[in-house]
């Protein structure tokens, strides 16, 4: 199930940047819309522009709400910092000009309260509960259900966004519950929805949430209803697939997308949810056949060209996979070379260019030290460069890394054991 949530919730995708937006994973968001912005070939660019410029403004909002914090603490020079952090992000004009009007006021010193004066005689009035006056909405910065409503659909689609919008407090109340993580008691909220209102969005975020809170058999009914309701709901089609797939039902998923085939309904959106099922039952023809489907209709996430490239591989297909893992972007981990971190490992496996793949992963190291795997790579090219002392060498440090993973950890020892052996 790792490579589902990989290919359209966390990796470097506009579907990934969408979700993390949503999710409030404002820093994350940041460096995906940069990612995506170095593809020359990005059709979405657009869009993602417009992601990128509502993370920078979800930093530069929680900065300045910082700011502010700092202000009424007297931390003149920390609300400082923040203040510029909040400028370095910040891209709506409006925005800026509400950082920059707030930086110039006069930082509000902490209030210290007048001692409480004595009572005559020896009774201990002052030593008991004092009066206090209770916080007004206006002397905390929390924002309203509304506004929390609008930063999370700041990435959905114009139109979806629009019916969320028109929906009742109920319904709206459970919806944020959901996307503060905290999935099981969303859950009670939304079997407070009146049935008015249990549309196809409804049941898709009420199966969301159960799914999440480690309830898939309920999770599967509830989507089932969503996509009944509403058979173009991606979303929720992708959610039942998966859940479905992991309760051992992968015939049901499949029979269901050849059905969306059957009717024209979304192909690339079909052909990469077969080879992913078929991948998890371990039918790598008919896995790759839907592969090459998806590519060719213009699929062109780098995580599933990445996994359709292996399973070309894997059949033989040297040519072809090579092929694809070159039209995948060099990203910033290049080195100069012009090379892709995959297609690097690739031709390591081929003993070929050898010299730039070590430029390659040696640029990963650095841009990436915590990362052991880079180091691994480039130990193996020294090797097969015929560089055996440094390889060794750098192996030896490798192998028992902490944060190496375990396949990759047992890779290390059988390399250094046939180098010393």
């Amino acid at each position: 199930m790792g490579f589902f949530s990989k290919l359209f919730g966390g990796g470097t995708s506009l579907e990934g940047l969408r979700k993390a937006v949503a999710q409030k994973r404002f820093a994350d968001a940041r460096v995906m819309a940069e990612e995506l912005l170095e593809q020359d070939d990005l059709a979405e660019k657009a869009e993602v522009e417009q992601l990128q410029a509502a993370a920078g403004d979800g930093l530069a909002q929680l900065n300045l709400d910082e700011a502010r914090g700092c202000q009424r603490n007297g931390d003149a020079e920390q609300a400082s910092e923040h203040f510029e952090l909040a400028l370095q992000q910040v891209f709506s004009s409006e925005l800026k000009k509400e950082i920059e009007k707030a930086q110039k006021e006069t930082p509000l010193k902490p209030q210290v309260e007048a001692p409480v004066k004595k009572h005559s005689g020896g009774s201990c009035a002052s030593c008991g509960p004092q009066e206090m006056t209770p916080l007004s909405g206006d002397d905390i910065d929390l924002p309203d259900l509304e506004t929390q409503l609008e930063l999370t659909l700041v990435s959905y689609p114009p139109e979806i966004a629009e019916r969320y919008r028109q929906k009742g407090n109920a319904f709206l109340q459970a919806f944020m519950y959901s996307q503060s993580g905290e999935d099981k008691g969303a859950i009670d909220f939304w079997k407070q929805v009146p049935d008015k209102e249990r549309d196809d969005l409804y049941w898709f975020e009420l199966g969301a949430s159960q799914v999440r809170a480690g309830q898939p058999k309920q999770g599967r009914k509830s989507l089932e209803k969503a996509v009944e309701l509403n058979p173009t709901m991606i979303p929720a089609t992708e959610m039942l697939i998966q859940v479905q797939v992991s309760l051992g039902d992968a015939n049901a998923a499949l029979k269901r997308l050849e059905k969306m085939l059957d009717e024209g309904q979304q192909p690339d959106f079909c052909h990469v949810q077969m080879t992913l099922v078929r991948l998890q039952q371990k039918k790598l023809p008919q896995a790759l056949e839907h592969a090459r489907n998806a590519l060719a209709i213009g699929v062109a996430d780098p995580g599933f060209m990445q996994l359709a490239a292996s399973l070309m591989e894997q059949s033989g297909e040297l040519d072809e996979a090579e092929a694809l893992l070159r039209r995948i972007p060099a990203g910033s981990s290049c080195g100069g070379s012009g090379m892709n971190l995959h297609l690097a490992e690739f031709l390591l496996r081929q003993k070929r260019e050898l010299g730039k793949v070590l430029d390659t992963f040696n640029a990963a190291c650095r841009q990436d030290p915590q990362n052991p795997r880079w180091q691994l790579r480039a130990a193996q090219t020294y090797i097969a460069r015929n560089w055996k002392k440094e390889g060794v060498d750098l192996l030896s440090r490798v192998v028992d890394d902490p944060n190496l993973e375990p396949q990759l950890q047992q890779e290390a020892r059988e390399w250094l054991a046939a180098q010393k052996g």
